[in-house]
């Protein structure tokens, strides 16, 4: 017995050595799959927050985003798919946008449906930062390259906005990087379904954005290159390769126009004329070629065509303005190449002269950190695009065929933020790559001279475009005095409030949110004449929220009521609840709803429409009304609602809260308006604020109708809210 225990002990130790050994050699995957874990859920959770933060909202804009809804909302309801805007768009982001919408109302929650979009996008987020993990481990042969590129996918500031708002990059970025990714591994392991898929990958990003399309001969030259770069020397050789390159062309090509063609295919049978995909390109040359001063003029000219013959037309119009100037496109290339390379949150938050409903202040510490990650990036990823090409030939030329084409099709048309993000997210890539690299020393070559000099011009682009250092400080004061005379005005300091505002208007003088802000400061001062003066018109949304709202509560209801009714409709965001927060209308016991004046006293309703009788709303779901009053309400106060129910149901039963009281249930019949009479409940109305909450099933007309266009979710409607003593 005692002689076997020592060998039984040296078995154990044995035992443990190799299971310790075995735990240090999975202890850093464990690591790396465990930060991966954690950036995934720092994205997630970061969109989450952007999402119950952002004012944004298609339902209520007149640029690409609304029509994106729109279109996605009609096809949810009524599965028609139709061009009914000025040019002929990308469907695919449509498609994605109506399933979620569609799943809203069939789950018969239609008012979700931008919630369950944006959800939809987080999980596409949440996708992303394993691909990219994948794409860059594998590319640079690093997985620390894989984490810093998975860190920049989950956690820059474009990236995480993107997601919560309804414009095609973010689909697009996700289709890209799929692309990519299985490009790499059909580089690593030659399996023609990776290649088949990845054409498959660039097909559906070609339907979002339509220049993917013409880049699938990037592929080809790829594929060449890559046979080229692997034979061995000889003519005959490398010809030889060069034709193995023929087969797996054909595979990419073919599956990338089997995704396209029956969108072509449409178009054709629609239309008559061969259209790859949309019409953009055609168009935006016109617009962007034309003088800027005429483009609503010629989207108008536009608008009164054929869609079939649209495209035609502009065109011609391009062709025409090159025959007479054929060096127009190049003439401001050289600003607008400026105007790439720039910190774009400090240009949004500290430079822009409005916030356009962005909400830029209340995300200020991830914006201003995303400007230091781009920077960090960007420098490293020049660097690594001019370095030598570990990751292969093949590749780098890809990447930078890739790169121009991006600069190319901005410059020749023009620069939005969102159309840079596949530019900057390449470029992230080769920084997460340069990063990665493990120094040894550093050694003068031509090579490290041509990065010094790519970072130096990058560098020397950044900072001669802004003066950067007194930008933020002024940007600095600005915000100081903006966050303190926001707080004074909730407060009801309005004297306070105006020497926050001033403050800020001297820090910053063209700031066009600290102009409203003053104006509404000051009207709450009665000081009308003052505030009407000072709004800048056409400044943005809320400057002429506000001087409509100005001009009703100075008796020009003609103006007011055009000018609310007008704003309602394209701010872009759900100025309702704006309005309700931050304008205070002047107290009354009448409140008629539908006319164009009763902003500021409502929210959750759809915009006036005109009926037999005259002015009413449609409530949507769930809505409140806030009457200020001039005196406080007595215990025998009857609070009256004019309305009709809904088209889904003989009664619409409406749940109704006045003040502090308990719910009560309404029973609107439908098809006759009618008063319904409510008690406010003793109490329940403690200052001279007067709150009703209602809420109401919602119906779709679309669907109880087949000859409906009318995708809203509705439930009754309101003509008049009225108090009596």
């Amino acid at each position: 017995m005692s002689g076997t225990q020592p060998q039984a002990q040296r078995f154990n130790l044995h035992g443990w050595m190799a299971s310790a050994a075995t735990e240090a050699r999975a202890s850093p995957i464990a690591t790396t799959y465990a930060a991966l874990a954690l950036l995934v859920l720092a994205g997630v959770m970061l969109r989450l927050w952007f999402i119950s933060v952002s004012p944004l909202d298609p339902r209520y804009s007149n640029a690409d985003d609304g029509d994106y809804y729109r279109r996605a909302l009609r096809l949810a309801v009524t599965g028609a798919y139709v061009d009914d805007a000025w040019l002929i768009r990308p469907p695919l982001h449509v498609f994605f946008f109506a399933l979620w919408l569609r799943l809203a109302l069939i789950l018969g929650a239609p008012q979700l449906g931008l919630l369950f979009v944006q959800l939809a996008q987080t999980a596409l987020a949440a996708l992303m930062p394993l691909i990219g993990f994948d794409l860059a481990r594998r590319l640079f042969s690093s997985t620390r390259a894989g984490l810093l590129f998975a860190g920049f996918l989950a956690l820059w500031h474009p990236l995480v906005e993107q997601t919560t708002v309804l414009f095609s990059e973010h689909l697009y970025l996700f289709l890209f990087l799929l692309h990519l990714w299985l490009l790499v591994r059909y580089d690593q392991g030659g399996r023609l379904r990776d290649l088949a898929l990845a054409g498959a990958a660039l097909g559906a990003a070609a339907l979002t954005r339509s220049p993917a399309l013409y880049a699938s001969v990037f592929v080809v030259g790829w594929l060449v290159v890559r046979a080229l770069t692997t034979a061995r020397t000889g003519a005959a050789s490398h010809q030889a390769a060069a034709k193995t390159a023929i087969a797996p062309a054909i595979v990419v090509i073919a599956a990338c126009l089997a995704i396209v063609a029956p969108w072509t295919a449409r178009n054709y049978l629609t239309y008559g004329h061969l259209i790859p995909v949309d019409t953009l390109g055609q168009i935006n040359l016109w617009l962007d070629l034309d003088d800027v001063a005429r483009r609503n003029e010629n989207i108008e000219t536009l608008r009164r065509m054929p869609q079939s013959e649209r495209h035609i037309y502009a065109l011609e119009r391009a062709r025409d303005i090159l025959a007479a100037d054929p060096l127009r496109p190049f003439r401001s290339m050289w600003h607008t190449f400026r105007h790439i390379w720039k910190a774009q949150y400090i240009e949004d938050y500290f430079v822009k002269q409005s916030f356009f409903t962005r909400p830029l202040r209340e995300t200020a510490p991830l914006g201003l950190a995303g400007d230091l990650i781009w920077l960090a990036f960007t420098t490293a990823g020049l660097a690594g695009l001019a370095g030598r090409a570990r990751e292969g030939m093949h590749f780098r030329l890809l990447f930078l065929a890739w790169i121009g084409y991006s600069l190319l099709t901005v410059l020749i048309f023009h620069v939005e933020p969102r159309y840079l993000l596949p530019l900057w997210v390449m470029i992230a890539l080769y920084g997460a790559g340069m990063a990665a690299v493990r120094w040894n020393g550093v050694r003068a070559t031509p090579r490290l001279a041509l990065q010094a000099a790519v970072v130096a011009a990058f560098f020397g682009l950044l900072l001669t475009y802004r003066d950067y250092p007194a930008i933020i400080s002024s940007g600095v004061a600005r915000e100081r005095a903006m966050i303190a005379g926001l707080s004074a005005y909730r407060a009801g300091d309005y004297p306070a409030a105006e020497q926050a505002f001033r403050a800020a208007l001297e820090a910053q003088p063209r700031f066009v949110d600290a102009q409203v802000h003053l104006a509404l400061a000051l009207a709450a001062q009665q000081r009308h004449d003052e505030a009407l003066a000072l709004i800048q018109r056409n400044s943005s949304r809320h400057a002429e929220l506000v001087f409509g709202a100005l001009l009703r509560d100075t008796g020009d209801t003609a103006q007011a009521a055009a000018l609310l009714t007008h704003i309602e409709t394209i701010a872009g965001e759900d100025i309702q609840r704006w309005g309700l927060a931050w304008l205070h209308p002047p107290p009354l016991d009448i409140l008629p709803v539908g006319n164009g004046l009763d902003m500021g006293y409502l929210a959750g309703f759809s915009p006036a429409e005109q009926g037999a009788t005259g002015g009413f709303r449609w409530l949507e779901g769930q809505g409140v009304i806030v009457l200020p009053l001039a005196e406080s309400l007595r215990d025998d106060a009857v609070i009256v609602l004019s309305m009709t129910g809904g088209e889904a149901a003989a009664t619409t039963p409406l749940t109704v809260r006045i003040g502090n009281g308990p719910a009560w249930t309404v029973h609107v019949a439908r098809g006759q308006w009618r008063r319904y009479h409510l008690l406010a409940p003793a109490g329940s109305v403690a200052d001279r604020r007067l709150v009703i909450d209602l809420r109401a099933p919602t119906f779709v007309p679309a669907l109880l109708d087949p000859a409906s266009d009318d995708a809203r979710a509705l439930s009754l409607r309101l003509a008049c809210v009225q108090v009596r003593r």
